[in-house]
């Protein structure tokens, strides 16, 4: 193993514990779904991150408390980013004035200040508030990004619907609590691109790098190589009266005939 490949180990073994750096990219696959520590949004705190989609309809985020009042839901419906929340089963909505799937990167920001939550989306600010009578949020779940595990019983889910809603597809990234990045718990079907790894691409011949389920994999489909760094030949042509004229042979083959 040389130095690089070293170094690229080391990064994926970081990033396991310290979560993605750069982002997220969800394909819209059914079962997909990013799960991050617990965002403590009980009373006043924010979370950002950037997000580019063309779709018109999708879930970008969510947690509860557990199957019972409290819920927070960040979707893009109708093409435009739709923010719901409970408090103690008080509930608000708020949708942004304007379209979000271009294909154009967006910056959104979740800020709760108790009973009050603001969507900020590009810089502008639209907000929603309740009044029960628990003044705080109760949060149970960890956060879901992209999606939420088809697995998941309907008894644990605040809103049960959100199984049933169409996974998010488009990139997130710079996803931030309190300008902190969130430890990644797990995920499913979503490629990561992880700081100063595809960066760098350690993939060789032209390979392409990519980050899936926290695994670096080198895509050699378009080279004529093979292996973990499309580092291996795939095959030798040999022309000539002793090879019978120019077939192909495997890289390690050592006998004189090829077939």
């Amino acid at each position: 193993m040389n130095f690089f490949r070293f170094l690229v180990q080391l990064q994926l073994l970081i990033s396991t514990v310290l979560g993605p750096c750069l982002g997220v990219e969800f394909t819209g696959s059914q079962g997909q779904w990013a799960r991050y520590l617990r965002w403590d949004a009980s009373t006043r705190s924010d979370l950002s991150f950037q997000f580019k989609t063309d779709v018109s309809t999708a879930l970008i985020l969510y947690f509860d408390d557990g199957g019972f009042c409290d819920f927070l839901q960040l979707m893009v419906v109708e093409g435009k980013l739709q923010l719901q929340f409970s408090i103690d089963c008080a509930e608000a909505t708020v949708v942004s004035d304007k379209r979000v799937n271009d294909s154009s990167w967006h910056s959104a920001t979740l800020s709760r200040y108790n009973l009050r939550t603001v969507l900020v989306l590009d810089g502008k600010s639209k907000w929603g508030e309740v009044k029960p009578q628990r003044q705080y949020m109760k949060i149970v779940s960890d956060l879901f990004l992209g999606g939420v595990p088809q697995d998941m019983r309907i008894s644990v889910l605040t809103l049960p619907t959100v199984k049933d809603l169409p996974p998010f597809k488009g990139i997130i990234r710079e996803l931030k609590y309190n300008s902190k990045e969130p430890i990644l718990l797990s995920s499913q079907k979503v490629r990561m691109d992880l700081e100063g790894i595809c960066l760098e691409n350690p993939c060789e011949n032209g390979g392409t790098c990519s980050i899936v389920d926290g695994e670096l994999l080198c895509d050699c489909s378009k080279t004529e190589y093979v292996g973990r760094y499309c580092n291996e030949v795939l095959h030798q042509v040999f022309v000539g009266r002793g090879f019978g004229g120019g077939q192909t042979c495997p890289v390690h083959t050592r006998a004189v005939l090829c077939v």
